[in-house]
């Protein structure tokens, strides 16, 4: 009983802290990617919200279907002045993230 008492003093407890130390630097990098999935998920949620806004201000009917229309002359539905809508902004680009930024190891060499 003594030597397995001191064999898991000797050993087994360098090792489990050994090991304790390698999972709390796991758990940091688990925290960031958590983090860095937060934050992409805001952006996707800001980019729809645009995306929303944009086409109930300038609607959203697919040019495919304007095409067919305008090939089966009824063009004129189509070519209504479109003073009703609001005056168009210019648009601005997204701020957006990179992924280097988050993950600098993809300047590397391919695998």
């Amino acid at each position: 009983i003594r030597s397995d008492s001191s064999q898991v003093v000797n050993e087994s407890i360098p090792q489990i802290y050994t090991k304790a130390t390698e999972m709390r630097q796991i758990y940091r990098k688990i925290d960031k990617l958590e983090a860095f999935v937060k934050m992409v998920g805001n952006n996707v949620a800001g980019l729809e919200e645009r995306v929303i806004k944009a086409e109930t201000d300038l609607g959203a009917f697919p040019s495919t279907f304007k095409k067919i229309l305008h090939t089966i002359s009824i063009p004129s539905f189509l070519n209504k002045s479109s003073s009703s809508r609001q005056q168009q902004t210019l648009y601005e680009p997204p701020a957006l993230f990179k992924t280097e930024d988050y993950f600098p190891c993809l300047h590397e060499a391919p695998y």
